[in-house]
């Protein structure tokens, strides 16, 4: 082979070469304003999830000191959305289906709840931790990437915001224990979307979230997964809280919510 030949063989390796290495050596974004446009941002796939219904098992397990459970509870949903809003429907107890009356009443909630979004008319969130809550809760640091599930993601590490207010939307016990956590959240650097998110509790933090009531641990687990590589969806949010209960009573709750059963399901009010 020619030298002029060898050269050009050697330019054009490097030249295929080259989009991989940059995309390697890609600089990392600013924490803040990415994760600001990840979790903010409305996307036009967003829509699609209105085609999409989901079941959902709740439970909340009491645990002794030693971490084993002592009394479990379950509630099971079927999941449907409307306008990008989730609609639950309960379907069972502690595994036994509803009663006919009771299961007609949740129905009929159900669907005046489905068509007061379809008519834009304002429906009342659920309380607790969202990831929508997060945005004017804490600072948010990139640190790096980390391939999950043979996807590449950004990593952030994330700490309360000084001064943040009204983090929950005016639910006192989510924001007395957002003010109090730190933790790590994973981004599919692809799709822009929430992987994981992991927090907890500062050493020696604690939070009051009622009238005597003080939290003393708290562990937050979230996951959320690609659906027929179009919508992205959770698959498992963990909560384990211990603390104190007016002085004499402690606690250690662990909530468990599992998501399945992902399936094309569409509804019109």
């Amino acid at each position: 082979m020619s030298r002029v030949r060898i050269a050009s063989v050697a330019v054009w390796s490097l030249a295929l070469a080259l989009p991989a290495t940059a995309q390697e050596e890609r600089p990392l974004p600013e924490g803040n304003a990415y994760v600001r446009s990840v979790i903010g941002g409305a996307r036009p796939q967003d829509a699609l999830i209105n085609d999409y219904s989901y079941d959902v098992e709740e439970s909340r397990e009491r645990l002794d000191g030693e971490g084993r459970t002592t009394s479990r509870e379950t509630r099971r949903y079927e999941v449907y959305f409307v306008k990008t809003r989730p609609v639950r429907r309960l379907v069972s107890k502690n595994g036994a289906p509803l009663r006919t009356t009771e299961q007609a009443e949740v129905d009929r909630r159900a669907e005046a709840q489905a068509r007061a979004i379809a008519e834009g008319r304002t429906v009342s969130e659920q309380p607790g931790l969202r990831l929508s809550t997060l945005l004017d809760s804490f600072d948010f640091k990139t640190v790096g990437r980390e391939d999950r599930e043979d996807r590449k993601t950004l990593v952030f590490d994330f700490e309360p915001r000084k001064n943040a207010q009204s983090r929950a939307g005016g639910d006192r016990a989510a924001d007395a224990v957002i003010g109090i956590l730190t933790g790590r959240l994973h981004v599919d650097e692809a799709d822009r979307r929430v992987a994981r998110l992991e927090a907890r509790n500062a050493p020696g933090q604690k939070a009051s979230v009622a009238t005597g009531v003080k939290v003393g641990t708290f562990e937050l687990l979230m996951e959320y997964g690609a659906i027929d590589g179009q919508v992205w969806l959770p698959r498992k949010v963990v909560t384990l809280a211990t603390g104190r209960a007016f002085l004499f009573k402690t606690f250690r709750i662990r909530n468990t919510t599992t998501y399945s059963n992902y399936r094309r399901f569409r509804v019109d009010t």
